[in-house]
């Protein structure tokens, strides 16, 4: 009877030892993170701030996927293009479709080439201030929508800048 107490409870601690360091190794597998960068101005005399954003999918990298992104901007800033590192490296820009809204748009990120064997990838949205507004800060925030194995992971992230360098220099 003993033996049979003492290996119930060895088995509990072999699983629950099995569940920490599965879970301990999951951490952070699943992220996004979204910074902004002045670039200057374009030859319209227009502010330039690129959005750039790196992800990991973790695990999800070697299930079938479908990956879609979006940007939501600060009044003023308008969307020009943007582009994701495919197979290691930056390929040609995409222009970014003109629609009814104002301040979002969505993209397609192809999930085959854009992330590598780790699940990483990264890209960038290009904005100019198209209508100079007098306001402090500025932001932009990028989401993307992770379809996997019938799931749904959704990831977000934002950033926000000084105005002054923008619409004032």
């Amino acid at each position: 009877m003993g033996f049979v107490v003492i290996g119930a409870g060895l088995l509990v601690c072999v699983f629950a030892m099995v569940l920490v360091i599965i879970r301990k190794h999951s951490k952070g597998d699943v992220m996004l993170a979204v910074t902004s960068t002045y670039e200057g101005k374009n030859e319209l005399n227009q502010a330039v701030m690129k959005i750039y954003f790196t992800f990991s999918i973790g695990k999800l990298a070697h299930r079938q996927k479908e990956i879609i992104g979006s940007i939501d901007w600060s009044e003023g800033w308008m969307p020009v293009c943007y582009n994701v590192k495919e197979n290691g490296a930056y390929q040609e820009k995409r222009l970014l479709r003109a629609t009814n809204e104002k301040t979002y748009t969505t993209f397609e990120i192809n999930a085959t080439n854009a992330i590598d064997h780790l699940g990483r990838g990264e890209g960038y949205v290009v904005l100019v201030l198209e209508d100079p507004i007098f306001t402090d800060k500025s932001r932009a925030g990028v989401i993307l929508v992770v379809t996997a194995n019938m799931g749904t992971y959704q990831l977000s992230d934002s950033t926000s800048w000084n105005n002054d360098f923008a619409v004032y220099h």
